[in-house]
C-alpha cells in the first residue's frame, strides 16, 4: 500500500473536527431520526416554533489535543430549525486552528421538508494539515492537504422506515513537509495524489423520540458502499494504482427511561470490508465505531465489532452527566474477529446544554481502555 494512504483518514478526520459540525454531523444526524410526532406521542415543539424563522443559533468552542497536530481550538456557529411535520434541519460552519500550523475550514447543513418525506444533506469542507507520519519506524515530516464533498438525499417510505443514497468525493495530496522541497516548481515537488469516488446505499429504522436526546426508542441502519481511488503523482499526470472495493456497516441502538430523569442506551456496530479497500476507508473499533477510548488509527482491519452501553442522567436543566463503557474487536474477516485488536474501555462525561428548545448538549467525556491509556472528547452533541 502506498505511504500517503496511511495519512488519508488524518485528513478526514480534521475535516470533521473543523466543522464542529460534530454541530454540522449532529444536524446531519437529523437525516436519520424520524418526524417530530411518533407513535402518538407528544413532541416539545409546538406548531408555533415551525419555520426558519423560528429557529436556535447555536456558536461553541472545541478546544482540542492531538497527538499528531498539537493542541488547538475548533470554532463552529449553526442554526437549527423546524418545517412544518418534519424532523429537525439546520446549517453549520467551522473553522480550525493547532498549534503546529495546521488548519481546516467546513461548512454542512441538513433540510427536511414535505412534512419529512424527504431529507437532503451536503458537506463540504478542505484542509491543510502538517504532521510526523511513523513510516518502517521512521517520523516523516508530511504536509497533508484536500477537499472533501459529500451530498445525501433520503426518502420516508414510511413513519419509521426511510431509504437513501450517499455521494463523496476526496480529492487530496500529501508530500514532504521540507523547506528545499516546498522551493521547487509545484510539477517537480515529491507529492502523490488520491481521488476517490464512493456511492453509498442506505437503509433507517427510527422509532426515537427525539433527535439529540432520545429517551425511548430504537435507530437501526444498514450501509452498503461502492468506491473507487485513483492514486497518481506529477499533479495527476502518471496514474500509480486503481482500487474498487466495497464496504458494509450494519448498526443498531436502542433507548430506554429509567426513572424520571435517566437514560439507558446502548449501541451495537458490524463492519466488513473488501481485501481491496485502502487504509482510510476500512473497518476498526476507532474508525468504523468511534469507540471511546482507543485512537482513531488503531487497530484498523477488514472486519470489526463493537457494543457499548451508557447511562445519560440530568443535574437540573442545564447540566447533565453520563457514564459508559465499550467493547470491541477487530480481525481480518468476520469469523475472526479478536479484543487484540481492540479492548475494552470505560468513562464519564459532563453534559452542558447549548438548547433546551432541541436538547443538543456539549459534552466532554474522558475515557480509559485496558491499558491503561486516558483520552479526553469534548464534541457537540451525544457520541450516539
Amino acid at each position: 500500500m502506498p505511504l500517503y494512504l496511511t495519512s488519508v483518514r488524518i485528513f478526514c478526520a480534521v475535516i470533521a473536527t473543523a466543522s464542529v459540525v460534530q454541530f454540522g454531523t449532529s444536524v446531519a444526524l437529523a437525516q436519520s431520526s424520524p418526524s417530530l410526532v411518533q407513535m402518538g406521542k407528544p413532541t416539545a415543539i409546538t406548531s408555533s416554533d415551525y419555520g426558519l424563522r423560528k429557529g436556535s443559533l447555536i456558536v461553541a468552542p472545541v478546544p482540542f489535543s492531538n497527538p499528531m497536530i498539537g493542541k488547538g481550538l475548533a470554532i463552529g456557529a449553526g442554526y437549527l430549525f423546524t418545517l412544518p411535520g418534519s424532523k429537525p434541519s439546520g446549517f453549520g460552519i467551522g473553522k480550525m486552528k493547532s498549534s503546529n500550523g495546521s488548519s481546516g475550514l467546513a461548512a454542512a447543513g441538513a433540510v427536511s421538508f414535505a412534512e419529512g418525506t424527504w431529507d437532503v444533506s451536503v458537506l463540504a469542507g478542505e484542509a491543510d494539515v502538517y504532521y510526523d507520519l511513523v513510516f518502517k519506524g521512521l517520523d516523516v515530516p508530511v504536509r497533508h492537504n484536500g477537499t472533501l464533498i459529500a451530498f445525501s438525499v433520503e426518502r420516508a417510505a414510511s413513519q419509521n422506515l426511510s431509504f437513501g443514497v450517499d455521494l463523496e468525493y476526496l480529492e487530496t495530496s500529501l508530500a514532504l513537509n521540507s523547506p528545499v522541497f516546498q522551493q521547487l516548481p509545484e510539477l517537480l515537488k515529491p507529492q502523490a495524489e488520491l481521488d476517490m469516488t464512493k456511492i453509498t446505499l442506505n437503509a433507517t429504522y427510527d422509532t426515537r423520540d427525539n433527535t439529540f436526546f432520545p429517551t425511548s426508542g430504537m435507530l437501526a441502519s444498514a450501509k452498503i458502499g461502492y468506491a473507487l481511488d485513483v492514486s497518481s503523482i506529477l499533479q495527476g499526470g502518471l496514474e500509480l494504482e486503481r482500487n474498487r472495493y466495497n464496504k458494509s456497516i450494519f448498526s443498531l441502538a436502542s433507548y430506554h427511561e429509567v426513572g424520571n430523569t435517566g437514560v439507558l442506551a446502548a449501541r451495537g456496530v458490524l463492519c466488513s470490508s473488501s481485501s481491496q479497500a485502502p487504509f482510510f476507508d476500512n473497518c476498526g473499533i476507532g474508525l468504523a465505531s468511534g469507540l471511546r477510548g482507543f485512537p482513531t488509527m488503531e487497530f484498523i482491519d477488514e472486519a470489526s465489532a463493537t457494543a457499548q452501553v451508557e447511562y445519560r442522567g440530568r443535574i437540573n436543566d442545564r447540566f447533565g452527566y453520563v457514564a459508559f463503557a465499550a467493547i470491541g474487536g477487530g480481525g481480518p474477516k468476520i469469523s475472526s474477529l479478536s479484543l487484540n485488536e481492540g479492548g475494552v474501555s470505560f468513562g464519564a462525561g459532563l453534559r452542558i446544554r447549548l438548547s433546551k428548545k432541541y436538547k443538543l448538549d456539549y459534552a466532554i467525556d474522558y475515557a480509559q481502555n485496558n491499558n491503561s491509556e486516558g483520552y479526553l472528547y469534548i464534541t457537540l452533541g451525544q457520541k450516539f
